[in-house]
């Protein structure tokens, strides 16, 4: 199942560059505030859909701390996790496996898993950092060739009739409570995101964040179909504030099916299966 790791670091594996260095770079807070709610957000949100399809191999792609991975693994499934190097003291004093967790060089994004050996795999609040010079919101001038390899090279892993849920906040909607502007944002996008205290965003044009015709032009050529799913049940582990949620729940509740692959949607939820016959 696995491929051969060429770098191990702080005991764990990855396909990384021979001349790696720890990267101490990781966000202690976000990821110990992701820590807190991980394994919650795994069983109410992630499991039901996992259990939509027989799967026995579970992947999370960018996945922390690892609570996600390890509650489905808790549930019986063999889950493996992967993130960058900046984790790995963090996953050894919290006592995660090196023989399910793995990284991987963001610079050049190569999973250690073999094709088709991966039944279900999922990321949230990952592909809109994709192609970045800074992690965050400043664009590479090739940032849609690194999101198309990135994309491309998970589903690479799903095995025939695998399915993949990629999540993140919707360019097509003009709210993101989620992320500062993009680095490119105008004045009055910046001014906006200080008054309110959540970024207001154009929604033509290009931004750091993606929608759901990104997931078409990154997979073009590929054997796959597309479903678009409702956010419902995320939202109490999103950052949505808390004086909000009643409002926000009651939007995402009532929103037609028809309007979910939409700007309507505030997070693209793209269920991408990998078709049995290609």
């Amino acid at each position: 199942m696995l491929r051969s790791s060429i770098t191990t670091l702080d005991g764990y594996h990855g396909l990384l560059p021979r001349t790696w260095t720890r990267d101490e770079t990781c966000d202690e807070a976000y990821v110990d505030a992701q820590n807190d709610f991980q394994a919650a957000k795994a069983r109410a949100f992630v499991l039901p859909i996992v259990r939509e399809a027989p799967v026995r191999t579970v992947l999370d792609v960018g996945c922390g701390m690892g609570g996600m991975a390890v509650a489905l693994e808790t549930e019986g499934y063999e889950s493996y996790g992967i993130d960058l190097p900046g984790l790995t003291r963090r996953w050894s004093s919290a006592g995660r496996s090196a023989d399910r967790f793995y990284l991987v060089d963001p610079d050049a994004f190569e999973l250690p898993f073999l094709d088709g050996s991966i039944d279900f795999a999922f990321t949230f609040g990952a592909i809109e950092h994709v192609g970045t010079t800074d992690g965050h919101a400043d664009r590479r001038p090739d940032w849609h060739a690194v999101r198309r390899q990135w994309l491309r090279e998970i589903f690479r892993v799903l095995s025939p009739g695998g399915r993949m849920l990629i999540g993140g906040p919707n360019r097509a909607f003009p709210i993101d409570v989620a992320h500062g502007p993009d680095s490119r944002a105008t004045a009055w996008e910046r001014w906006l995101a200080r008054r309110l205290g959540a970024t207001v965003h154009r929604t033509w044009g290009d931004n750091f964040l993606w929608a759901y015709p990104d997931v078409h032009r990154y997979l073009e050529g590929l054997p796959y179909g597309m479903e678009a799913r409702s956010i419902g049940g995320f939202l109490d582990f999103s950052r949505v504030p808390a004086f909000a949620r009643p409002t926000a729940r009651a939007y995402v509740a009532r929103m037609p099916r028809s309007l979910l692959g939409t700007g309507f949607n505030p997070w693209v939820m793209a269920l991408v299966t990998r078709r049995a016959d290609g």
